[in-house]
């Protein structure tokens, strides 16, 4: 009618199911998605249910190596990058080993006691605290180190797999003096490991990005 030279369809969404598909495998990860789109697929493909406040961050992580490689990126590549920036970052602030004491009064408060000795590239020193939990125990501890340069925000945690043997993943966020605020996340079997290993993770980034 209008003798133009294209067809004018409208765009209309539908139901996956209407034309016999799965959402899920439907979904694709370039340079145009969404900051929520790499965490739904963490979130579904493989467990980690990441806060809101984190998607931006692993977000633009995901944006600069499709824009990299300039095509669709697969959900496995999607996991590999969170691993690589979150969970295997190791340096240069490694947790040797750690002991937990914990007690708790008629009243039913907990009182925890934190020793751990750390290694920072190659010094190793040992550090020691007391908290109302084990995350305020650690920080106490590291207090007065280089290390104490992070104010805490904000911590989520839950399980990966169902079960006694499930591992638990810890979200982190922490504070610098410049009030930036950076992201960090530890997976341990121990439920009272795993944020430790999220606040060093955390730690480590930061350190790290401004070297």
């Amino acid at each position: 009618e209008s003798n133009s030279d294209f067809w004018e369809i409208p765009y209309l969404p539908i139901d996956p199911a209407d034309v016999g598909r799965e959402y899920e495998p439907i979904i694709r990860i370039n340079s145009q998605s969404g900051k929520g789109g790499a965490a739904y697929i963490m979130d579904h493909n493989f467990g980690f249910n990441l806060p809101k406040e984190m998607h931006p961050e692993f977000g633009a992580i995901v944006q600069r190596e499709t824009d990299a490689v300039g095509t669709e990126i697969t959900p496995e590549r999607i996991n590999e990058l969170f691993h690589q920036e979150y969970v295997d970052v190791k340096e240069p602030y490694k947790l040797l080993k750690h002991a937990f004491q914990e007690t708790i009064d008629a009243e039913g408060h907990s009182h925890v006691a934190f020793q751990g000795t750390i290694q920072h590239t190659d010094t190793i020193f040992d550090v020691a605290g007391e908290g109302n939990g084990p995350i305020d125990a650690f920080f106490n501890a590291i207090h007065g180190q280089k290390m104490d340069r992070f104010t805490f925000v904000d911590y989520k945690e839950h399980a990966i797999q169902a079960g006694s043997d499930s591992m638990a993943v810890a979200y982190i966020q922490l504070r610098d003096a410049q009030g930036q605020d950076i992201f960090g996340v530890g997976v341990d079997h121990n439920i009272n490991l795993a944020p430790l290993r999220g606040i060093l993770s955390a730690i480590n980034r930061a350190v790290t990005a401004k070297q």
